[in-house]
């Protein structure tokens, strides 16, 4: 049970994205426990979610950053903006969905404010960052709870604020309990023949996009489909070899379309998307850091560096070696058997009643 009737989760990222639907199953996770779920949001963001709000109430807020700003400028201006969602909500608990640690510090700022206990969930957190002393200070001064979704995020999340080891909890992400979906490469315009590489993510340089032409060229006559948009977008459209389908909802269906799954990217967390490919039975090529929340990578990935010719080799060895392909497929899918989205929400439910009963202290 979650310790308390109303509940408000401010998405502050400018688009919708794997935080944001993650940050809304478990939404709808509080609210099937019986909470009073209030999701503030950019209008955008908002229409992008659509059906995964599901009974949870939306209110529209400017909580985008801009990033050209400082730290003060950008917290009160995101404070300000969440002030009117927590007058209509009126919250007993707050959540807020950090995609980058400092994107979130003004909604924090304002529930703290306002007396109410909070948690602030960090989802992205590179290792090469570095945060001026007064946005340090100003992360490290709000009095809320720290969350991330792995292990290692969590000590970089410490070591980006100045904060004590042990200091910042982990929320690793679930998969709900749902049969393998049916093939649907018609439904999605996909060549009904021929193998297929599967990424999805957002089309910019941190995911690997850049690096599609080049893959392309190197899979072919296989073909590279890109799920996703973002700045990339562009640069990408009428690439030899490179399908675009842009936001996909069915995850599930266009996974079980595809013959691998690529994560070529430099940053990650805890991505949703492998979680959900690993489910799916669908064989994984990812970089070192986008497995990074997995205890034996190695095991259930073939792990790629952002090169398109070992990307291509791989691909071709998940393809040709069937055995080892099955192996590593078998060993994924026993590994996020563990990642269920039950106990997400009992990890989120503890992490907040915690913080309720430190504020009451």
């Amino acid at each position: 049970m979650i310790a308390a009737r109303r509940v408000l989760i401010a998405l502050p990222a400018p688009e919708f994205g794997g935080a944001e639907r993650q940050s809304l199953a478990l939404a709808r996770g509080l609210a099937a426990m019986g909470a009073e779920v209030a999701v503030a949001a950019e209008p955008a963001v908002l229409r992008a979610a659509g059906p995964a709000l599901g009974p949870c109430r939306p209110i529209p807020a400017a909580l985008r950053v801009d990033p050209d700003l400082s730290t003060a400028l950008q917290m009160e201006m995101q404070a300000a903006a969440l002030r009117p969602a927590l007058a209509e909500a009126r919250p007993e608990l707050g959540l807020v969905a950090l995609p980058l640690p400092t994107e979130g510090l003004g909604a924090l700022a304002a529930l703290a404010e306002a007396r109410v206990p909070s948690l602030g969930v960090a989802h992205l957190v590179r290792a090469d960052w570095a945060l001026s002393a007064a946005a340090r200070a100003a992360a490290r001064a709000l009095p809320v709870g720290w969350a991330a979704v792995s292990a290692p995020a969590a000590r970089r999340l410490e070591a980006l604020f100045g904060l004590p080891h042990g200091r910042v909890a982990t929320l690793p992400n679930g998969l709900p309990p749902r049969p393998p979906a049916a093939p649907a490469r018609a439904r999605f315009g996909l060549p009904e023949a021929g193998p297929l590489l599967l990424q999805i993510g957002r089309l910019d340089e941190r995911k690997g996009a850049h690096l599609a032409p080049a893959i392309a060229a190197a899979i072919a006559p296989a073909r590279l489909v890109l799920a996703g948009t973002g700045p990339l977008e562009p640069a990408l459209r009428g690439a030899p070899g490179v399908i675009l389908l842009g936001h996909v909802e069915d995850v599930p269906a266009l996974l079980a379309s595809a013959d691998a799954l690529l994560l070529a990217s430099r940053h990650e967390g805890a991505p949703l998307v492998l979680l959900e490919a690993a489910w799916a039975g669908l064989p994984l090529l990812a970089t070192a850091e986008a497995m990074e929340a997995w205890e034996e990578p190695s095991a259930c990935a073939r792990l790629v560096p952002r090169d398109p010719a070992a990307i291509a080799a791989a691909f071709r060895a998940a393809l040709a070696d069937r055995a080892d392909t099955a192996r590593r497929v078998a060993a994924a899918r026993a590994a996020v058997a563990a990642w269920d989205e039950a106990a997400m929400l009992a990890r989120a439910a503890r992490l907040l009643l915690a913080e309720a009963l430190r504020c009451a202290a």
